[in-house]
């Protein structure tokens, strides 16, 4: 999206509204650039496999071929459960949206205010917090939804955990 003017964006937006049995999936929406702050490659490592993971499993969603690739990734580090627990997390989002969830393509360097926010769900689950995870999700879920999302962001952090994927609460958390 990169060269794209806001009103094209939001036309493109409008004109591709999620319709149809798979409308919820469908509501993981592309930003502009300009409303991102963050360089995915400032990110440790951690935080840049869990945002290309989502950002994965959600062009996958889109229609590209990329299960091999989450499947060899999450197997890589041994931790081929994780994936099943990224899956429940991302298709939780997807289904309680009560607005389009901003993610880039996996490629794309920016990081959306949405997917720092994910990323800080998934370092203050790593860090034992039990309230903030429920209160980042409410930005864009249903209250009972972003619930259920916190608790399986909370099991997915673990399962990164456990593969020594750490998201330090000393990163700069700011969305709560």
């Amino acid at each position: 999206m990169t060269g794209v003017e806001p009103e094209q964006t939001a036309a493109a937006a409008t004109a591709t509204a999620p319709t149809g049995p798979n409308a919820r999936e469908r509501s993981l929406a592309p930003v502009d650039i300009r409303d991102c702050q963050r360089d995915r490659l400032d990110l440790p490592f951690a935080e840049q496999f869990a945002l290309w993971a989502m950002r994965l499993w959600v062009d996958g969603r889109r229609g590209q071929p990329v299960d091999h690739a989450l499947e060899g990734a999450f197997r890589r580090l041994h931790q081929p459960q994780a994936l099943r627990r990224l899956e429940l997390f991302m298709l939780s989002l997807a289904h309680g949206a009560i607005r389009p969830i901003r993610l880039w393509p996996a490629c794309s360097r920016p990081v959306s205010d949405d997917e720092a926010r994910l990323l800080d769900l998934l370092r203050y689950s790593q860090a034992g917090e039990q309230f903030a995870p429920a209160l980042l999700c409410r930005s864009f879920l249903r209250p009972a939804a972003a619930a259920v999302t916190a608790r399986l962001g909370h099991d997915l952090a673990a399962e990164l955990a456990e593969a020594g994927l750490h998201f330090p609460l000393s990163r700069q958390a700011c969305h709560v």
